[in-house]
């Protein structure tokens, strides 16, 4: 009993949220990818939620800090949930994803935490992207993009 209670303490809930911005270039579907870790983990611009901050905010904030560039928020994708440790403490976290469309700005990598940031061809991102649940994600906004009625240039 003593150590269910010690595992609760341990304990930590994160809130994240991030964006699959998406513009059309050369008639083509492209979405903004960030790499970290030397270039070897592919996957879509996401961090905290501050205190005071919407997920929405927040979503926005990150893209424009990682990527550089300015977006509006077309629709929600999905939440994805996982458990990582972080030393004796389990962590259990939240990431609202939302696809986005680009507005302005070049990119330009936030280099403090992230290696690069490159536009990919959707399809291709799907394959890229390091994580299952990221490229689920991509797939949904593959057919979200695909509907005659989206609205990204």
């Amino acid at each position: 009993m003593e150590e269910m209670a010690a595992s609760r303490r341990n304990t930590r809930n994160e809130h994240s949220s991030g964006g699959a911005v998406v513009t059309v270039i050369d008639g083509v579907t492209h979405v903004a990818l960030i790499a970290t870790r030397g270039r070897t983990r592919w996957g879509l611009p996401k961090g905290a939620v501050s205190e005071g901050e919407t997920s929405e905010q927040a979503a926005l904030r990150e893209v424009l800090e990682e990527t550089g560039l300015q977006a509006e928020i077309i629709k929600p994708l999905d939440t994805i949930e996982y458990y990582f440790r972080a030393g004796d403490t389990l962590i259990r976290k939240r990431v609202d994803f939302y696809l986005m469309r680009y507005v302005d700005g070049k990119l330009t990598p936030q280099l403090s935490e992230v290696d690069d940031v490159e536009w990919v061809e959707l399809r291709e991102a799907i394959s890229r992207a390091s994580f299952e649940s990221e490229r689920k994600l991509l797939e949904i906004a593959l057919q979200d993009v695909c509907l005659p009625d989206a609205k990204l240039g």
